[in-house]
């Protein structure tokens, strides 16, 4: 007779910012507070991309991706033996899943035994909350359901008539309905027997100078229209993207230190941009079954150490062999916890599904790197005498002084790291994953591939 295991709720709140959860939210978000309150949250929690599918990956395989090879086998990784999903289902555990309909055509699915999907364009406003509410009663323990919201991705869409709030303004309403959302969902559930994770896949920037969906109805708004329907499309689009970029030169001007311009005129599509902590630093959480209340961590982890932490709280041994991610339980228990350092990398490794895609030119070139407690240190991936960074995290924990070229033996040190850890992985990938493991020309369609791009194009990475 198999014992019942405590349930599993993973939320995946797509580009949450971690300060908007711990430094300084700009929106009530008292169900998210509750869960700081009364369990334990990782104030330092690191991610290693600034793409889902990447991020993804790595949570549930246990590893850094190291090999653009090996990332572009993403189903066959994903839904090996050598994952967490295959060890759940192993141990009696029903797994489910509600994910954006393009993750499935990257063979992410195959592993969980039900699984919902919706399209790019639906959020929590046109039926997912239904969905998500009516799914849980029907759960059938023991359970894992994993649910990952796009509410908060650029362009955070809202109901019609708030069509006329800036990004940050619709940014922050869509986290409050969220934490809504949360409420509703932890009435449903037995928080005694269920344990609950809350995270992100990766930050945002988020300009303060991006301006409405739409403008606002008025006499002048009229005469604007009027105006504009002499004016072609196209024409008004590269206006309004012209006039956008003006407005945040502008406002850079007026800010001295580097993580305010970032701010104001980076994007996360842009290759070069994304290792900084407003992309890679997330909010963790973790509620319910098996933890109790805690000081905020503030010890750098990673989001892969997260399912050897829900195994060791569920009791299931962790047979994933070489991962790289660790149970943060002793850390909860004993701080003398020693971090490991985490790779990074910006690489825009989404399977490509013979799609053709070309990045955009102007997207600047992919980066590596390695964060450990003390410093950051990421470069060109292919050259590592171009775009070199590096950051006294303790000193300068906004990351405004890149401190380069005055640290050349921590610099030294820092790549040393780097290739130690990339080196020690190369003999266990080359073991598991073959270059010529490509993904099948039969098992994806025309069709799907269309949807997969035009989503893709919606998000803004081609």
């Amino acid at each position: 007779m198999n014992i019942l295991k405590p349930n599993i709720l993973f939320l995946v709140i797509d580009s949450l910012r971690a300060d908007k959860i711990y430094d300084k939210s700009t929106t009530k978000i008292p169900n998210i507070d509750l869960m700081k309150k009364n369990g334990v949250y990782f104030s330092n929690a690191i991610t290693t991309n600034q793409y889902t599918s990447q991020v993804m990956q790595s949570i549930f395989s246990n590893r850094f991706l190291f090999d653009d090879s090996i990332t572009k086998n993403y189903s066959k990784n994903i839904s090996s033996e050598n994952s967490f999903l295959s060890i759940l289902n192993d141990n009696g555990y029903h797994t489910y899943t509600l994910n954006q309909e393009d993750v499935f055509l990257q063979g992410f699915n195959e592993k969980f035994n039900d699984n919902d999907s919706f399209k790019s364009e639906e959020n929590i406003y046109n039926g997912l909350e239904t969905k998500i509410l009516k799914k849980i009663p029907t759960l059938k323990e023991s359970w894992l359901y994993y649910i990952h919201l796009q509410d908060l991705h650029t362009p955070c869409v809202v109901p019609d008539e708030l069509g006329h709030l800036t990004l940050v303004e619709r940014y922050d309403y869509n986290l409050s309905r969220i934490d809504s959302l949360l409420e509703k969902i932890l009435k449903l559930i037995d928080i005694d027997n269920t344990l609950v994770i809350f995270t992100a896949d990766h930050g945002e920037y988020l300009s303060s100078v991006d301006g409405p969906l739409k403008e606002i109805k008025g006499v002048k708004t009229n005469v604007k229209k009027l105006v504009k329907n002499f004016i072609p499309n196209k024409m008004r689009e590269e206006v309004h993207l012209k006039k956008q970029s003006l407005n945040r030169e502008i406002h850079a001007s007026k800010v001295n230190l580097d993580h305010e311009k970032r701010m104001l005129s980076y994007k996360r599509q842009f290759l070069n941009q994304t290792l900084f902590d407003d992309i890679i630093r997330v909010p963790l959480i973790f509620y319910g079954h098996g933890i109790e209340s805690s000081k905020p961590i503030s010890q750098q982890i990673c989001n892969i150490d997260i399912f050897p932490s829900i195994f060791d709280i569920i009791q299931i041994p962790n047979s994933i062999k070489n991962g790289h991610g660790k149970s943060l339980i002793p850390l909860i228990q004993n701080p003398d916890f020693e971090s490991n350092p985490i790779y990074l990398t910006s690489m825009a490794i989404i399977p490509q599904l013979k799609m053709n895609i070309n990045i955009d030119k102007n997207s600047g070139m992919p980066l590596i790197g390695i964060r450990n407690n003390k410093f950051k240190y990421f470069r060109n991936y292919e050259n590592s005498d171009i775009d070199v960074h590096l950051y006294d995290l303790v000193k300068d924990p906004l990351e405004d002084v890149n401190i380069a070229n005055d640290s050349k033996e921590i610099l030294k040190n820092m790549e040393l790291i780097l290739q130690k850890l990339k080196y020690s992985s190369q003999s266990f990938e080359s073991n598991n994953f073959s270059n010529n493991d490509e993904i099948d020309d039969d098992e994806i369609d025309d069709d799907e591939i269309e949807r997969a791009k035009e989503s893709l194009k919606k998000l803004g990475y081609i």
